[in-house]
């Protein structure tokens, strides 16, 4: 098992990096690990959602996380984006920045984006507009709108969409889109705040094939780039990125590997997979 060491922060004894000095682009990930997490534990009314669970997650790559329902999946993305807070444990964003320490505000402008299941984006405003709004997310919907941009924003914009696959797409209103194009939609704007570690819930619930195939390609040509992780039920969609998985029950990691060694591990089969 690789073992994963974390160098204390510079100066105050090792005192974490806190909010004002954690920005995009600044995150120390040298030892090639974006993520440390560490005996973490979680309770709700006596109920332990993590169980001293630990987690790493390498610099660019794609991880997929699943789980029967109450393994703790969501209360562990709840925790990395600081909407719940440990009872115990270390969650380190890069070797210093202390994600326990930060609100959500200032983990999101650290660098890490979420994107929920169900797709939130403005049904009445164009997809180019859409993607304007989540890049200029510090001001109102109106500032964001009536502001000028300047040459390089807008071929920004552009580039995502085509990422996304919703260039053709551009000038049509949200409210019009698929819901598989919503979900592209939604990421693309997530991309346009230009986060190092993106957080993906079951982004295929409800969508084609076809969609769901071309999210499949999506996701890939994201990691690498940026870091990402993907919690999702749907077994064929988590083959198809034919990435490292991480299984988790009962608040702890019970597997970690390939899709290929996770699936014909005999644990994972009867907790979850056989069922």
């Amino acid at each position: 098992m690789t073992e994963h060491v974390r160098e204390e922060g510079p100066g105050q004894e090792g005192n974490p990096v806190l909010a004002h000095v954690a920005r995009r682009g600044e995150i120390d990930t040298s030892h090639g690990v974006i993520l440390y997490i560490e005996n973490l534990t979680v309770s709700f009314d006596g109920f332990k959602a993590l169980d001293g669970l630990n987690f790493y997650l390498n610099t660019g790559e794609l991880r997929c996380l699943i789980g029967p329902n109450g393994a703790g999946k969501t209360t562990l993305m709840d925790v990395i984006t600081g909407k719940t807070r440990p009872d115990t444990g270390t969650v380190f964003f890069g070797n210093v920045v202390d994600l326990t320490q930060l609100s959500e505000y200032e983990i999101a402008l650290a660098g890490i984006g979420r994107k929920f299941q169900r797709p939130t984006v403005f049904q009445g405003h164009s997809v180019f507009e859409n993607l304007e709004l989540a890049m200029q997310a510090d001001k109102s919907v109106w500032q964001s709108l009536i502001a000028r941009l300047t040459g390089e924003q807008r071929t920004r914009i552009e580039a995502t969409a085509e990422t996304i696959g919703l260039i053709g797409q551009l000038h049509t209103r949200a409210g019009l889109l698929s819901h598989g194009q919503k979900q592209w939609l939604e990421i693309g704007m997530l991309l346009m705040q230009d986060p190092q570690l993106l957080l993906v819930d079951e982004p295929v619930a409800g969508m084609s094939h076809h969609e769901t195939e071309r999210t499949a390609e999506l996701l890939v040509s994201l990691a690498g780039k940026r870091t990402v992780v993907v919690v999702e039920h749907d077994m064929e969609f988590v083959r198809s990125l034919a990435r490292q998985v991480t299984v988790l029950h009962d608040g702890r990691v019970l597997a970690e590997g390939t899709m290929e060694a996770v699936q014909n591990d005999p644990r994972v089969v009867e907790v979850y997979l056989g069922t």
